[in-house]
């Protein structure tokens, strides 16, 4: 054994070979780092897109979101109701250990409780808005048949997607509207031409014409007047 370090090869009479790598080569690569930092998220469901820096975040319509961010979402709210679950549990110890509520309250109010978590709000609403809008064209274009091949409570029932609580309080509500005068306004009937020319505003007197018109009334005035004395004066006597 004359090597200070001795490795068994199969190739004869070649002894072992020790290189020394050149130091600082590959500092620059970080395509190993960002192989495994892919696989890290990829385990942690973060959406791979969030790694590049130059990506935009794009405030988009619900049906441009990739498929990974509504994965990461779904996988977010399992995560939530695992929490809850240990936050029911860490409240009813601390309920039970300092005798606030026994066993038996807890059981009647834990199924009231909920825990409310931020969501993000404008997706939320660019979905349901999505949603809704579709419906409101499925329903333009049932409309047509309703009645004749579809009934109405069909109709609300599968394109509306309405529940039973939900068509019973649409109608109290539509009944209490109708009798409303803001959401049912009286309808202006336009009157026929020669009937407008009839119905038609007092035009504005010109100057000249109201002039006369006052001169007229104080001399019916002046005549009323002494008519008035006559009279009386004839009475006394």
């Amino acid at each position: 054994m004359l090597e200070d370090f001795w490795l068994p090869r199969r190739e004869g009479g070649r002894g072992t070979e020790i290189s020394t790598l050149p130091a600082g080569q590959n500092l620059g690569e970080m395509a190993d780092v960002e192989y495994f930092q892919g696989k890290l998220l990829k385990s942690l469901n973060v959406p791979i897109s969030r790694l590049n820096p130059e990506t935009m975040y794009n405030v988009g319509r619900a049906t441009e979101i990739t498929r990974d961010e509504v994965k990461f979402a779904k996988f977010i709210d399992r995560l939530r109701l695992k929490f809850s679950e240990l936050f029911l549990d860490a409240l009813e110890t601390q309920l039970v250990l300092k005798g606030i509520l026994t066993p038996e309250e807890w059981e009647e109010i834990k199924y009231k409780l909920r825990f409310k978590y931020l969501h993000d709000n404008y997706f939320s609403e660019l979905k349901e808005s999505e949603i809704l809008m579709e419906r409101f064209n499925r329903l333009r274009d049932a409309d047509m048949y309703a009645g004749k091949y579809f009934s109405h409570n069909w109709i609300r029932t599968n394109i509306l997607r309405q529940s039973e609580d939900e068509m019973e309080e649409m109608d109290q509500e539509i009944e209490q509207e109708a009798q409303m005068p803001q959401y049912n306004p009286v309808p202006q009937i336009e009157a026929p031409p020669d009937m407008q020319q009839a119905i038609a505003p007092p035009q504005p007197v010109a100057a000249e014409d109201e002039q006369a018109n006052n001169e007229v009334d104080n001399v019916l005035k002046e005549e009323l007047v002494n008519l008035l004395r006559k009279n009386n004066d004839e009475d006394t006597f």
